[in-house]
Parts: structure tokens; C-alpha cells; sequence
């Protein structure tokens, strides 16, 4: 006798439209019990805003992207779901991308609070790593999330915008950082996200995205065996030693350094920055990379209602 469609599980596509990039996540999701991960991919669309609207390139490149996904599982007639970070959510012009959806997908974006997105990611971490308390930070594009894992209960903290694409545009222009712009986004970092942060205790450390994981292959890139970035241990030290050489390079070269993509050249010594002010906001001496994101937390929710299991 056939298993039913609850035994075998639905089909779920989720997008998630970063301010970097455009994610995309084929898996197979049996509720209240747990979901596989059928196909990913990912297309560097730079969405982030300037001047807080979205450029038309971006808009397409973000269009085209999503449509060449859902082109090659149409076949699995999966249930879509697509949701927007900083990017979308802080852009005058979002009604374009949204209506563009709406016609070629026939979808309703889901626009993220960055409370929401805090949320998201401390599911994505308490899901994918043995943690039962700590804190959970957030690095993307356009905004940087805080929160909390109590008792494997997640408690946002809270969300400011300090991206990496959005600090590297402000603090960072030109060919090569200045000592002096460095500084001022310490300071900005300090001041932003200090206060979410300075309670943290003794917790560990759990980062997320693109930069962070950007960071743990740049320092693992000379090891013989390369060791997976989620789970990754990243010390202080480490991550200041990085951030001195790529401050050191002028960002034409930065995309020489192993384990580095190009795409990620202007922005790095960002994350590297941002990530080094976080370790000592919190005194920590590390932290584990998580692999997973914004999408892998969308999963969770769509299979267990109320969060991960204890």
C-alpha cells in the first residue's frame, strides 16, 4: 500500500532574498519530525540598497535568479516560499520587487523584521548544533541580528544595521581603508551593537553568515585538510590577524588571499572588523561557526510550529 503524502514528506522551496545574495533551498519536510535538504543554490545579486532603493540591475539579477531556481524543480511541484531581509525591508522602492513576484511567481514575499530574522537564526543554530545555551549572532549584508539561547529557547535580543555591505559603503569607500576609517566603524559597532551585547556572560558565541564563514575558510585555507565551516572554531586572535592583512591590502588584492572569493573583496575587511568588535563586546576568545541561515530557519518553522524539539 502506498505511504501517504504526510509519510513522505511535502515539498518545500524556500528563497531567501539577502542583501548579497539570492539562496535558494529545495528539501523535503515531514512535519513535527524533520526535513531533508534536496538541492541549494545561490546567486551573488548585491540587492542592497543605495540611498535605500534597490538598483534595477540588482531587481533583475534578483528576478532571474529565483525564476532559473524555480525553472529547474518545477518538476517537483514544490510549495514556494520567499522571503526578504534588510535589504528589501528597508528599500523605498520594494513595491517593485514585491508586484514582480506576485506576476511571475504568483507568490506574496515575506518581508522579515529584523527581530524575525534574529529569530530565524538562533532556530537555524540550536537546530544544526549541539547547544543548549548561548548567543547567537547574525552577520549579513544589510543588518546584524542578536540572540539568545536559553534551556534551547531562543529570545531575540534585538537588530541594528550593521551589515557588511551597508558599513563598507559608509565607513569604507575607496580603494584602500584608512586607519581612520577603520576606527570610526569600531566606534559605530561599539555603539550599535554594544548594548545588545554587553550582557552576554560567559555564553558561547554562535555567528552566522556570509562573512563569518567567509572568515573560518580564509583561516582554514592553509591547513592540509580542509575542515567543514560549520562548526568551525574561530579564535580572536585569529580573526585579527585577518582583518590586519586584508586592512593591509588594497581591495583590488584582497580577492588573492586563499579561501576568499572575489565577490566578497570589498566587504571582508568588514566583516572581519565587525566580528573582531563583537568577540571583545562579548569577552569571548572564540566562536563556532554555523553554516546554516535565515532559509534553514524558515524549514524549521515550517516543521515544527513551535520551534526545535528539547
Amino acid at each position: 500500500m502506498p505511504s501517504s503524502r504526510a509519510e513522505r514528506g511535502e515539498i518545500v522551496a524556500v528563497v531567501e532574498l539577502g542583501t548579497n545574495a539570492v539562496r535558494s533551498m529545495l528539501a523535503r519536510v515531514k512535519r513535527g519530525v524533520g526535513f531533508t535538504v534536496l538541492d541549494e543554490a545561490r546567486a551573488p545579486t548585491r540587492l542592497g540598497s543605495v540611498e535605500r532603493r534597490m538598483s534595477r540591475a540588482a531587481i533583475c539579477a534578483t528576478l532571474d535568479a529565483v525564476d532559473a531556481f524555480v525553472h529547474e524543480i518545477a518538476s517537483r511541484h514544490p510549495r514556494l516560499i520567499v522571503v526578504a531581509t534588510a535589504a528589501v525591508r528597508e528599500a523605498r522602492n520594494a513595491a517593485t520587487l514585491l508586484a514582480a513576484f506576485r506576476q511571475r511567481q504568483g507568490v506574496e514575499v515575506q518581508i522579515l523584521s529584523g527581530e524575525e530574522e534574529a529569530r530565524l537564526a538562533a532556530l537555524a543554530a540550536m537546530f544544526s548544533l549541539p547547544v543548549k545555551c548561548g548567543r547567537v549572532v547574525d552577520l549579513g549584508g544589510g543588518s546584524l541580528q542578536v540572540a539568545r539561547i536559553d534551556d534551547r529557547r531562543a529570545r531575540v535580543i534585538g537588530s541594528v544595521p550593521l551589515g557588511v555591505l551597508k558599513t563598507t559603503r559608509r565607513f569604507l569607500g575607496g580603494a584602500r581603508a584608512t586607519a581612520s576609517q577603520v576606527a570610526a566603524l569600531r566606534h559605530a559597532v561599539r555603539a550599535h551593537a554594544g548594548p545588545l551585547l554587553f550582557d552576554a556572560g560567559p555564553s558561547p558565541l554562535i555567528a552566522l553568515g556570509g562573512s563569518v564563514r567567509a572568515l573560518a575558510r580564509m583561516h582554514g585555507a592553509g591547513e592540509r585538510r580542509r575542515r567543514p565551516v560549520h562548526g568551525y572554531r574561530l579564535h580572536l586572535d585569529d580573526v585579527a590577524a585577518l582583518r590586519a592583512r586584508l586592512e593591509r591590502l588594497p581591495v583590488r588584492r584582497r580577492g588573492d588571499v586563499p579561501g576568499l572569493k572575489a565577490e566578497r573583496a570589498d566587504t571582508i575587511l568588514a566583516g572581519a572588523v565587525i566580528v573582531e568588535e563583537i568577540l571583545a563586546l562579548t569577552r569571548q576568545t572564540t566562536l563556532t561557526v554555523c553554516g546554516r541561515g535565515v532559509r534553514h530557519g524558515v524549514l524549521i518553522r515550517e516543521t515544527f510550529d513551535r520551534g526545535v524539539p528539547a
